[in-house]
């Protein structure tokens, strides 16, 4: 096009870009749509009524449809020049190019007077070659390039659009591994120097990008575009002064450009995996109805029009939002830039950085104006904002040598790549100066594009400062000192320092905002920053910011970019920081003149008071003071409290026993709590030290922290030592039954079983694995369930349990809500601030049991399940976090438990037999058991649990209580599975040390009742505790002994009894620890040498005695084998063992019935039965 036949002619055409021009006055030029702008605004004689023409003068503006900020500013100032100056409409002629075009535009001419504006539309003449189009709804797109892949011939490309650069990124690694290296993708990005895209697609086949822009090269053979529908915007929220990246559908004219890629050097197919329709959004939302306006708004009133959007929005195509005109205004007015209304006046301040060169952004403005007046690094700022300008991404970061990198942090990273460029620039004539071979001696190859680009826009500023009367002499002016261009970029970014929640007791890896509010924004350090600290460094105190990155992810955290570490007596913007108290800190201040040095020490600079009535320190002045004033408070109320895990508090003699003999068992293990400790000191910055006192038999606890964080610590021990009290025998971490796999005689019949395990326990699991279940178009409720279980399970190392194992992994049940199924949001109720499910739902929750060999990250855990796009809130409890995720997904949502590991431990009890599976990494064909029922009296393996699941049956495995009838319920009327036979409490074995013990029997539960029944008929009656016995030795003496009997009886029934046994003094421990043993039988009793049971209580009670301190009577109900009996009416003391062929004696005597067995093991103490009468 610019191309003339004799090369020695005048040149046509010229160009210019900021910072370089060539042939400038050619008659055809190509300017970027800013510079076009900034001709338009500043220089009122670019075109006026005496310019000489032989022609008009043609705008030719192109890609009108993306509605660029710079665009729509062009077109008002056009429409601008033609309103107010109708002599001028013969000599301009605007042409517009654009693939659609918004019918706000031609509207916004065609109402200028005597203006008219002609359409042509191309004819749809097509493309060059035929495009086919197919329709994938939601499918994956890693999974639809290997498809393409396979079947493509050997050089046709492939070019996939995403919604962002971070997208991209993880498409190229993720098919590179999950195709081992078979498929190479490469990603086509805004950072790439064309050199390097152009490379890309000249030897490549597999493409991601974000737009057509970059992607504006011709491929030699694409063949296949595949478009995902979706695009990031960036959009300014003027409540919260955020600009937020949202991913939103892309408009119709975006997606006829990414259709237009194809066709143009063979056929092509287009593959769209969107669902909605495209012409519903024809055009994509004006820039400036959705962007930041305050630099907008000050070029506008620097400019020779000195006025403001309030103006120029009359000339608009689109109008931006009235409230966001108004704030632009007042924050101008804020800044000290704007005189106070009804003044539109620039102020002193305002005209100084009017005189500056346009830096890009009014922030930047005042730090380089700062740079010139008051910190004497002019040359240093401008350098500086050289090569930020032209950076909107840190990854260049990563390519700079480490020699260049600065301790202080980023800025001073680029600024010491740019100045040894200018070094040897300065140090050679202008027309030797090669920046290729300069980069490569300096390892910057890598970024070269980069630096050429800052280069050409520093000459641009330098010369614009050379021409300057005002600042041309402090432009020059370099310190190459971080302290004061520190302070220089404090002048414009001072909203954007942060300071590390570490130094502010709380999280050890993110930093806060630091302003009026305690609780502000939070943020973490972009990886690629040069102060990206291991988690095990200290993270800089206060830094500062020039990027804040907002995402509409469900996470609120930011992200920092383009950091530096800064000093807190560098900062003086003025802040108030109210710091919460509670009554004990604030009487520590007060009593130990802590507050009075306090405010001795900074009262110079800062004002310092105590609020009685609001429980707070007050700080306000300089926000570098205020931060070491409000770290001095802090540091001084960190104490170090001290208490004991100990049986002192009055308990029941049984739960007593039972914290007394758990103590004993948490002593021989404290890293039980390791997990605790590490959450405290990551989370809060609190330590926390066990010492086991072996001599006193306490866990001596010592808290380092505020006392309110103490507070928060010492109620979760509390709530430990009630769950150790209420648990009989507290697990072994490494208890319950190991994973194995099915027998070999079911195990056929369990294959989809296993493959539903492996998808929850496989560490291999692929990530487009992963990322088909969460989003793909086959993704359901449960396959998401499954991502988060795999999450918990192979990133985390928890084990899964409970119901989700049982209706998901064995089952395979789903169920809705009646009713419901449209409105899966209404699934959820709320009870004392914990989210639980719809009854009906089926599965309705994952259970986990956090490691006790790691700490568990639950902001790690949050952002994984970001990463596939799960939503979470998270609730937290003194044992366990509770999650309620995917609240608003169509799929429906669902909650998790993540139960402390050292209280998981306290969970000694099932009550289903169904419940009791569960599964852990790695193991992905295997299931174990939480608690091992497998042993005897239980006999109960995985195969037969498995059996009931998929014949929805189960079994009762302890007492029923309030909490386990509401549980039966669901499970029988709610769910429909059928209870077998009568419940048996499992109880788990005592720690070795100790023969047997005692679980409190509830009173709501039908054994209770009935006892409760039958001991009245001894009388006036009150019972104080029904205990269950556990003793495994007895019960597998009395196992035994029943089976031996059963063999000699008819029908193999031992004819087993329950029965009562009445007891006093030694005897009651005896009994519960030794059982029935032959050498302390009665000798006098009426049939002999043996152990009297009876039917009657009222007959045993008569064997008690009451005791001497509390007056209570203990009896034991017990399970008999009396197999073969000899029924006896007249006594026969002689007895020394049942008669011959019988293996009891059933006395009647006295309108008593008694039964009595004469050998050891025949009899188990049962129930222990504490009453008083």
């Amino acid at each position: 096009m610019t191309m003339v036949s004799d090369p020695n002619s005048q040149k046509l055409a010229g160009w210019a870009v900021a910072g370089a021009e060539n042939n400038q006055n050619a008659k055809v030029i190509y300017l970027t749509d800013g510079l076009l702008k900034e001709r338009l605004l500043h220089d009122e004689n670019f075109i006026t009524k005496d310019t000489q023409l032989n022609r008009s003068i043609v705008f030719f503006i192109d890609e009108v449809h993306e509605r660029s900020v710079n665009i729509d500013h062009c077109l008002a100032l056009l429409a601008r020049i033609l309103t107010l100056h109708p002599d001028l409409k013969s000599k301009i002629k605007l042409i517009i190019s654009s693939a659609t075009l918004d019918t706000s535009v031609p509207k916004l001419f065609r109402q200028i007077p005597q203006v008219t504006f002609a359409a042509f539309e191309m004819p749809q003449m097509g493309t060059i070659y035929p495009v086919a189009k197919v329709a994938r709804p939601n499918e994956n797109i890693l999974n639809i390039v290997q498809e393409l892949y396979q079947d493509r011939r050997r050089y046709d490309q492939i070019l996939c659009f995403v919604s962002s650069v971070k997208e991209v990124n993880e498409c190229v690694t993720l098919l590179k591994k999950i195709t081992g290296g078979a498929i190479t993708a490469y990603p086509l990005v805004q950072s790439q120097q064309a050199s390097v895209q152009q490379e890309y697609i000249e030897t490549g086949s597999v493409f991601f990008s974000t737009t057509v822009a970059e992607t504006s090269l011709t491929f030699p053979q694409l063949k296949f575009v595949i478009d995902t529908g979706m695009i990031n915007v960036p959009v300014y929220d003027p409540q919260s002064k955020r600009t937020v990246l949202k991913v939103g559908r892309a408009a119709e004219s975006t997606i006829k450009q990414r259709l237009g890629r194809l066709g143009r050097t063979q056929p092509g197919t287009y593959y769209s995996l969107y669902n909605f329709k495209v012409e519903d959004q024809r055009y994509p939302i004006p820039q400036i109805c959705q962007s930041d306006l305050m630099n907008i708004e000050f070029s506008l009133r620097k400019s020779p029009l000195h006025k403001g959007l309030e103006y120029m929005k009359n000339f608009l195509p689109d109008k931006p939002p009235q409230p966001s005109i108004d704030h632009t205004v007042q924050e101008l007015r804020n800044l000290g830039i704007l005189e106070n209304a009804p003044s539109e006046s620039l102020t002193s301040h305002g005209r100084a950085l009017a005189k500056l060169p346009d830096f890009g952004s009014l922030a930047m403005s005042k730090c380089v104006l700062a740079a010139l007046k008051e910190y004497n690094c002019g040359r240093d700022l401008i350098v500086l904002s050289s090569i930020l300008s032209v950076l909107n991404t840190t990854t260049v970061l990563k390519s700079v040598p480490q020699q260049f990198k600065s301790a202080d942090g980023d800025f001073m990273t680029l600024l010491n790549v740019m100045d040894q460029i200018l070094l040897v620039k300065k140090s050679v004539k202008s027309n030797e100066f090669r920046l290729e071979p300069i980069c490569q001696s300096k390892g910057l190859t890598g970024i070269q594009h980069i630096i050429k680009q800052a280069l050409r826009r520093q000459i641009s500023l330098e010369k614009s400062f050379n021409l300057s009367p005002d600042f041309r002499t402090q432009a020059q002016v370099k310190s190459n000192d971080w302290e004061l261009i520190a302070k220089s970029l404090l002048v414009g970014y001072y909203t954007n320092v942060f300071a590390s929640t570490k130094e502010l007791k709380d999280r050890h890896d993110l930093f806060v905002r630091y302003n009026d509010s305690i609780d502000s924004d939070i943020a973490s350090l972009d990886s690629q920053s040069v102060l990206a600290r291991t988690v095990n460094k200290t993270p800089p105190a206060l830094v500062i910011a020039r990027d804040i990155r907002y995402s509409t992810s469900v996470r609120s955290k930011a992200i920092l970019s383009f950091v530096g570490e800064i000093k807190p007596d560098w900062v003086e913007y003025q802040v108030t920081r109210n710091l919460q108290l509670n009554s004990e800190e604030e009487t520590r201040l007060n009593t130990n003149n802590l507050f009075k040095n306090a405010v001795s020490k900074f009262s110079h600079r800062i004002s310092m008071a105590l609020n009685n009535t609001t429980k707070s320190a007050k700080l306000s002045g300089p926000a570098g003071t205020v931060f070491n004033g409000e770290l001095h408070l802090r540091q001084n109320m960190e104490e170090e409290f001290q208490f004991q895990l100990d049986c002192t508090n009055p308990l029941s003699p049984a739960k007593r026993t039972n914290l007394t003999r758990n103590l004993e068992s948490i002593m021989k293990m404290p890293y039980i709590f390791k997990p605790m400790q590490w959450r405290w000191e990551n989370q809060k910055q609190v330590t926390i030290t066990i010492n086991c006192n072996s001599s006193t038999k306490t866990c001596d606890v010592t808290v380092k922290g505020r006392n309110l964080e103490y507070k928060n610590v010492k109620k979760e021990f509390d709530s430990f030592l009630k769950w150790l009290q209420d648990c009989a025998v507290i697990r072994h971490p490494n208890s319950g039954v190991p994973p194995r796999v099915f027998r070999p005689q079911v195990r056929s019949k369990y294959l989809d079983i296993e493959e539903r395990i492996a998808r929850i326990t496989d560490s291999k699991r692929t990530t487009v694995d992963l990322y088909n279940g969460a989003k793909g178009t086959k993704a359901t409720r449960e396959s998401r369930m499954e991502v988060v279980a795999w999450i918990a399970v192979c990133l985390f190392s928890c084990k899964l349990e409970g119901g989700f194992v049982r209706d998901w992994v064995i089952g395979n049940y789903t169920a809705r809500p009646a009713g419901l199924t449209g409105n899966p949001k209404a699934w959820i109720s709320y009870t004392n601030g914990v989210p639980y499910l719809n009854r009906e739902v089926v599965p309705a929750d994952l259970d986990c049991h956090l490691p006790t060999h790691a700490y568990f990250d639950i902001d790690r855990f949050h952002d994984e399940l970001y990463k596939y796009d799960i939503t979470c809130k998270v609730s937290r409890q003194d044992w366990r976090y509770v999650l309620l995720i995917d609240e608003d997904a169509p799929t429906g949502p669902f909650t998790m438990d993540l139960i402390e590991p050292h209280v998981a431990l306290t969970h000694d009890r099932i009550d289903f037999d169904v419940n009791d599976l569960s599964l852990e990494k790695d193991y992905t064909h295997e299931i174990g058991m939480r608690v091992d029922i497998q042993q005897r009296p239980y006999l109960i393996e995985i195969e037969a649990i498995v059996d009931n699941i998929k014949n929805k049956r189960f079994q009762v495995l302890r007492p029923i209580d309030n909490f386990l009838t509401e549980r039966i319920d669901k499970m029988i009327n709610i769910r429909h599975w059928t209870q077998m036979g009568e419940p048996f409490s499992v109880v788990p074995n005592p720690n070795p040390k100790y023969s047997a013990v005692l679980v409190t029997l509830p009173p709501p539960s039908k054994l209770y009742r009935d006892l409760q029944t039958e001991m009245q008929k001894i009388g006036s009656v009150t019972i104080v505790s029904i205990e269950q016995v556990k003793n495994p030795l007895l019960e597998d003496t009395y196992e035994s002994m029943k089976k031996l009997i059963a063999k000699q009886c008819k029908g193999s029934n031992p004819n087993e009894r329950s029965l009562f046994h009445g007891t006093k003094g030694e005897g009651i421990d005896g009994i519960r620890d030794d059982g029935f043993d032959d050498r302390y039988f009665s000798p006098t009793g009426n049939w002999g040498h043996g152990a009297y049971f009876a039917d009657d209580p009222k007959k045993s009670h008569g064997y008690t005695a009451a005791d001497t301190t509390d007056q209570t009577h203990v009896m034991y109900y017990c399970k008999v084998v009396l197999g073969v009996e000899s029924k006896q009416t007249a006594t026969n003391q002689q007895l020394v063992s049942a008669p011959k062929d019988t293996h009891s004696v059933v006395g009647t005597l006295g309108g008593f019935t008694e039964y009595i067995v004469y050998r050891y093991g025949q009899a188990l103490p049962y129930m222990k039965i504490t009453y008083k009468a």
